[in-house]
């Protein structure tokens, strides 16, 4: 789990850059935490190589549903 905390919190969006060359630099599987606010959050991330995401404050507020979430990667 790799928590981006300048973004934690604030729906701005991941830092997709750093996700990337995480995924690009180990075999881990990574998950995402900090600034996913959208689909279209979860589904850039999957792209990136990421395994999952956590999502925290868009689901409290509704600015993302679980079932969209998880419809976008399935």
């Amino acid at each position: 789990v790799f928590t981006d905390i300048a973004r934690d919190g604030v729906l701005e969006g991941p830092n997709f850059a750093v996700y990337e060359e995480l995924v690009a630099r180990t075999s881990l599987s990574i998950v995402a935490a900090g600034g996913v606010s959208s689909v279209g959050d979860i589904k850039r991330l999957a792209e990136c190589g990421v395994e999952g995401a956590i999502v925290g404050r868009a689901l409290y507020t509704g600015d993302l549903l679980l079932s969209d979430a998880l419809a976008a990667v399935t």
